[in-house]
């Protein structure tokens, strides 16, 4: 049936690509935050070795 595939390309959801929770973004909120977190705790860390 030629309609369906519209039907379902239309209705096809998005997840976060770190979860796999439902979002609109290719990452969510809760999941970026988190990543930016990590990276700036990374950051803190590479600079008390420095010193």
């Amino acid at each position: 049936m030629p309609g369906t595939d519209n039907k379902d390309n239309k209705e096809k959801k998005h997840v976060c690509s770190i979860c796999g929770k439902p979002s609109d973004m290719t990452i969510c909120h809760a999941c970026e935050d988190k990543i930016r977190g990590e990276a700036v705790e990374k950051k803190h860390d590479a600079e008390k070795i420095k010193k």
